[in-house]
């Protein structure tokens, strides 16, 4: 039996966050009775409401969790001007990406590379994105589970029975509702998220003498407001480097992962889902600004206001235990609402999209072409079921074995070797006409190469044999950002020697450049 930590009136929140998102799943599924239903809302949905979907998308629970933590502790606001980058990433999703997905009216966002370059790069990266989203749903769930045990005060061994409610909530309304409900109830929660951190500073400041200027004075004293270094150099974590890798990162977040291709093809017109990454846009980066602001406030809190209880604790502790100790009954409850709503906003958005992807990219592709849409719709259920139960099963064995921080690593090993050059494969799709299947398979295969044996000379083994190179080696930081441009240069480089006419009905709303084009010959499978 598990003992609440939390008083009665919080949980009465919590309970009824909980009930208004289960809710939201049985209203939504009336209209999943069909592929188009459930995997794409009826593709009918609001701008506004794919808007903020889209932005409790990208704002995970890390960034409830680990933001203010990193800027609590030595992070400060390294970080800060990298989430800016957000706003050109989003001109080129409503100029490139937008524009091309719905004009395709494509299932998935790696049919698009079928057409393109043949089923090769729809597999690859289709399985790609499936064994990431594998890893990712155990670690969040884990985590946030972790966060949960804390603040209500829970026994390590009820942590198991966390993570399985948490995993049951969220995968009982995103498999009953599909889509729309996955969209409906990210509106619901990017509410909760953003509220949850703007209760907290009233709090904060009425505790301080001297308030918001005091605050600010302090902060400023103590370097909490450093943006880090300016310095030119591939070997430490500069402004320019937080800045292009987290480009790149969201590039690739908004022009290759379905979770997010998916919303552009559920808004109801071109115009309403370039209004929904706008207002995306104009919701995230402000709220990752939020709750760098609230690390640097807790810091604050801390140091200046005495016995609090959070002195000592390890930075990533601090917050949860605030909302804990610090915030009267009801608000902690929404507060805690807010950190679960970060959570489920990625987790059932990864279900789904996961289901679509291993329905559409494999089982339809390969194996049961020739269905009507309500057998997809139910083959997309039970993906989606048994997707939850290895989720909790994931973070489960993560609990039981300490194992977060290893999967979390093999989870960006496998990413940056098997998926580091996928924007960069997306993007010679979408802005170049010569290069075709030949070219890109033999750069999609040196950049992985590349990339491996790049990683590989951050181990013991390289250290000892190769002491200089690993030594002068980029920081891994990096490898993001030049594998896709790498894989760009070779796949252009190489098109040199394979390339045909191609006729405009091959290529016709592929490319920016219209239907016809140069590629090579052997196109296809």
């Amino acid at each position: 039996m598990l003992e609440i930590g939390i008083r009665l009136a919080d949980q009465v929140v919590i309970g009824i966050g909980i009930l208004i998102l289960l809710a939201v799943g049985v209203i939504c599924s009336r209209r999943t009775k069909t592929a188009e239903g459930y995997f794409f809302a009826g593709r009918s949905m609001p701008g506004w409401v794919v808007g903020f979907s889209l932005m409790a998308t990208i704002v995970s629970s890390m960034t409830f969790l680990a933001i203010p933590s990193f800027a609590f502790s030595g992070g400060n606001w390294k970080n800060c001007l990298a989430h800016f980058t957000y706003i050109p990433a989003i001109l080129v999703a409503i100029f490139l990406f937008i524009p091309i997905y719905r004009r395709t009216r494509i299932d998935s966002a790696y049919e698009y590379l079928e057409q393109r370059f043949g089923l090769w790069a729809r597999l690859y990266a289709a399985a790609t994105f499936v064994v990431f989203h594998f890893f990712r749903t155990g670690v969040v769930l884990y985590a946030v589970s972790l966060a949960i045990q804390t603040i209500l005060q829970l026994n390590d061994d009820a942590l198991t029975t966390v993570i399985i409610v948490g995993g049951i909530v969220v995968s009982a309304y995103t498999i009953v509702g599909g889509l729309q409900a996955v969209i409906w109830t990210d509106v619901i929660q990017g509410v909760a998220l953003i509220g949850g951190g703007l209760i907290c500073f009233p709090v904060i400041l009425s505790q301080i003498d001297g308030g918001m200027s005091e605050l600010v004075s302090v902060a400023y004293a103590d370097g909490k407001f450093d943006l880090g270094s300016t310095k030119w150099t591939l070997t430490e974590k500069t402004v320019w480097a937080y800045m292009l890798a987290e480009f790149v990162l969201f590039l690739q977040l908004l022009g290759t992962d379905q979770t997010n291709v998916q919303r552009y093809c559920a808004a109801a017109s071109d115009k309403a889902a370039k209004a929904a990454a706008v207002i995306g846009c104009c919701l995230a980066v402000p709220t990752w600004t939020l709750f760098l602001f609230l690390g640097t406030c807790l810091y604050v809190y801390v140091k200046m206001v005495p016995g609090t209880g959070l002195e000592g604790l390890e930075p990533d502790q601090i917050f949860p235990r605030f909302i804990l100790t610090q915030l009267p009954a009801g608000l902690a409850g929404f507060v805690i609402t807010g950190l679960l709503a970060s959570a489920m906003s990625t987790l059932d958005s990864s279900i789904n999209a996961t289901a679509a992807t291993v329905t559409n990219d494999f089982y339809k592709r390969l194996w049961v072409k020739e269905r009507d849409a309500r057998h997809y719709a139910t083959v997309g259920k039970l993906v989606s079921l048994a997707f939850s139960v290895v989720m909790v099963a994931m973070a489960c064995t993560i609990h039981q074995f300490r194992a977060s921080e290893a999967l979390d690593n093999v989870q960006r090993m496998l990413l940056s070797i098997v998926g580091g050059g996928l924007l960069g494969l997306f993007l010679i799709g979408f802005v170049t006409l010569r290069v075709g299947s030949r070219p890109a398979i033999i750069a999609t295969v040196m950049t992985a190469l590349f990339v491996g044996g790049w990683l590989s000379m951050d181990t013991p083994i390289a250290h000892q044999i190769f002491p200089t190179l690993s030594k002068s080696m980029p920081d891994k930081f990096w490898v993001s950002t030049f594998a896709n441009l790498l894989l760009v240069v070779i796949a252009y480089g190489t098109s040199i020697f394979w390339v045909r006419r191609r006729t405009g009905k091959e290529l016709a709303g592929l490319t920016i450049w219209g239907g016809t084009g140069e590629s090579d010959e052997g196109e296809g499978n």
